[in-house]
């Protein structure tokens, strides 16, 4: 595996993140971003009478330090140590879920973003606060047991402006940057603070005093004795005070257990062993998964990405909202990522889906009007695609993405948000929290009402666009994608979406005393129009069932996730009331797993469609939990890796990447971006297990 790739490091909640990992550019933190600031990062060691190692994350070459700010400055004798630049084929790199870890030779560094479950707000709040602290922690370890002289390391960051101790009475040691961000160690045998113009010649040349207080880098070094091994611990922390958000205003909900920067980085490293014991838990897990060595490492990655875009905050009336961004394009809580991510949240905070629901609810639901010719129709209830962009929350009803007049990218996508709040509230509802899916069962009945009132011909598929459009049309959350998988009318991956969400509103409404049959019925002819679509020539349903695409799609398996982990098994069996139906989708699927259909004959890996390149991993990954679960497919190690290299060599200065081109993994958008936590399906499932087991009220045979 590769080591050049760039990564996350990001507590839960706080939306901020110290971003490493790519050679010569730099890193640093991120607030309310998560792009790299590109800053240089200073991670340098020497040993013995050796040149300074310095490891290969500066954004620019070393310069001339303060002689940068005098008059012939070439010609002044300058006392600098000998510096070596690491080159990176040099380090060795594991990437766990709660861990990054990096050695070159006697020097090892590793940076922890250890997570686990989280308590909702109110019900215990010395776990919440452990949970929510902003910050993060490095190791950095040194072994000089083989010398007869002192060695020194350091870890220090260019953008800062004041040594922590000024502030923190000497109980920190450390750099920050203003109020936002900084590095921090507790006092110690051989620990120091450094800031300078030129921190390599301040740690590790002869000048004194180690901090300039006018310098714009600065961290902790530490001198291990001869014959020793030295460890430095450090807290990474970050704190955005105030109102975060416009137009709904909020604050970050760390800010009421967290007064300042100081609280945060002392707390951090008050809890040091709790952290260390929690990530070590994390990366155990994953070690003992069962997982291949590829799959570990998407699952990782993702992981990091995840939580570097999570958010909880805090609104005026003292009510938790939570938000996960949209990776670059930074929008608020995008409604078919949130359908994604759901698997992630149910198994370590389900609370968090509710506050998302809720809010749609509350806020960014709409009455809706559908054309049917030159007429306007009432269309019932729906969805906006996200609640805003940059910490900036748009006025009800209204998202950020959606223009009418388009048939393509940034089109309204009203239909597909329908499905998947209706999809989200029943999984959540079912799984996780029976009493607030009874408080909801209202809106689910509207929810089915819109999703009848959407199909005017009563074959079960979506035939009317959004009056919001005007003159455009509806697409799907595949919006950069060709004409097999963007438009909405007639799309088959919609269509089996739309069969997944009247399953599961069958199930919900039923279970719930109300009158489940219009949805069950609404399910047979969805199904049977999926079937009878069916190419026997050709091996597949094609993308567009009413005409304009004949490519073959691997997303047409993907709602089946749903009902399986429902625990209704009944109607993802080919001996089920469904039974052809998912017949005609394992020839589908067989068909597409094809070299040169949707696997792509030259990187192997898996794409989305027969005519595209542009492929998403998140949805590979989703794809292939169906596949595997579903269908009995065997994993496909070839594929896996594929899909590694994607990560590591096509998109490896972007991070987690969701779209990528299928030759060589590309980055094509979506970049830095959380949904790629659909990975997390490929693990144990404690929180479906109890539904796999219940019995379901599916007894009706399908008629084709």
């Amino acid at each position: 595996m590769t080591t050049a790739y760039l990564s996350h490091h990001a507590p839960w909640g706080a939306y901020a993140s110290f971003v490493l990992g790519e050679f010569g550019k730099g890193g640093g933190f991120a607030l309310s971003d998560v792009h790299s600031p590109d800053r240089s990062v200073y991670i340098a060691y020497r040993t013995g009478r050796a040149p300074v190692q310095v490891l290969p994350f500066l954004s620019a070459p070393l310069g001339l330090g303060e002689l940068a700010y005098q008059a012939n400055a070439d010609g002044v004798a300058r006392s600098t140590p000998a510096v070596r630049s690491v080159p990176g084929e040099e380090l060795d790199r594991q990437l766990l879920w709660a861990s990054d870890e990096w050695r070159h030779g006697p020097f090892r560094l590793r940076l922890l973003s250890p997570f686990g479950e989280v308590p909702a707000p109110g019900t215990d709040d010395d776990a919440l606060r452990l949970a929510v602290c902003p910050v993060v922690l490095a190791e950095l370890e040194l072994d000089n047991g083989d010398s007869d002289v002192p060695a020194e390391m350091l870890f220090a960051l260019e953008g800062v402006n004041r040594p922590l101790s000024d502030t923190a009475g000497g109980a920190l040691l450390g750099a920050a940057a203003g109020r936002s961000w900084g590095v921090a160690a507790l006092p110690g045998a051989g620990v120091e603070e450094v800031q300078d113009f030129d921190v390599i010649g301040a740690a590790f040349g002869e000048r004194r005093p180690r901090v300039r207080r006018l310098g714009n880098a600065g961290g902790v070094m530490l001198t291990v004795p001869a014959g020793e091994t030295g460890r430095l611990v450090l807290a990474l922390g970050t704190y955005q005070a105030g109102t975060i958000t416009s137009s709904l205003n909020t604050r970050f909900f760390y800010t009421g257990f967290f007064s300042n920067l100081e609280e945060v980085l002392t707390f951090g490293l008050e809890n040091v062993r709790h952290y260390w014991e929690l990530a070590a838990t994390r990366d155990e897990e994953l070690l003992q998964s069962g997982l291949s060595q590829d799959r570990q490492f998407l699952l990782a990655h993702a992981t990091h990405g995840y939580l570097a875009n999570t958010q909880l905050l805090v609104r005026e009336d003292g009510r938790p909202l939570w938000v996960v961004n949209e990776g670059e394009y930074r929008m608020i809580n995008t409604l078919d990522l949130t359908v994604d991510q759901l698997f992630w949240e149910l198994r370590y905070h389900p609370w968090t889906t509710a506050h998302v629901l809720d809010l749609f609810v509350e806020r960014y639901a709409f009455t809706d009007e559908i054309k049917c010719g030159e007429e306007r129709l009432p269309g019932g209830l729906s969805f906006t695609h996200d609640m805003g962009v940059s910490n900036v929350f748009t006025p009800p009803g209204i998202s950020s993405y959606e223009t009418e007049n388009l048939d393509g990218c940034f089109s309204h996508m009203t239909f597909e948000q329908l499905t998947n709040w209706t999809l989200s509230a029943t999984m959540y509802g079912l799984l996780a929290d029976r009493s607030w899916l009874e408080e909801h069962v209202g809106t689910l009945e509207a929810c089915l009402a819109s999703l009848l009132v959407r199909d005017t011909d009563g074959d079960g598929v979506m035939d009317a666009d959004s009056a919001r459009t005007k003159n455009g049309a509806e697409i799907t959350t595949y919006d950069s994608l060709d004409a097999s998988l963007g438009p909405a009318r007639g799309n088959l991956y919609l269509a089996v979406k739309t069969w997944a969400s009247l399953v599961c509103l069958h199930q919900a409404l039923t279970l719930l005393g109300r009158d489940g049959e219009t949805a069950r019925a609404q399910a047979q002819r969805t199904a049977e129009r999926i079937v009878q679509a069916f190419d026997p020539a050709r091996g597949y349903i094609p993308a567009l069932l009413f005409g304009g695409s004949d490519a073959c799609i691997l997303p047409a398996i993907e709602a089946l996730a749903y009902p399986f982990l429902l625990g209704l098994r009944e109607t993802v069996s080919e001996q089920g009331p469904y039974g052809s139906l998912i017949t005609a989708l394992r020839r589908h699927l067989a068909t597409a797993l094809q070299p040169g259909v949707c696997l792509d004959a030259t990187s192997g890996g898996w794409k989305l469609s027969s005519t595209s390149v542009n492929t998403w991993l998140s949805k590979i990954f989703l794809c292939q939990f169906v596949a595997e679960e579903v269908f009995g497919l065997q994993p496909n190690p070839r594929c896996d890796e594929a899909h590694v290299r994607w990560q590591q060599v096509g998109s490896a200065p972007h991070g987690p990447t969701d779209q990528v081109r299928s030759t060589d993994g590309h980055a094509l958008g979506s970049r830095l971006y959380p949904r790629l936590v659909t990975s997390v399906l490929w693990l144990p499932r404690p929180w479906a297990e109890q539904a796999a087991t219940r019995q379901t009220p599916f007894r009706v045979p399908l008629t084709t």
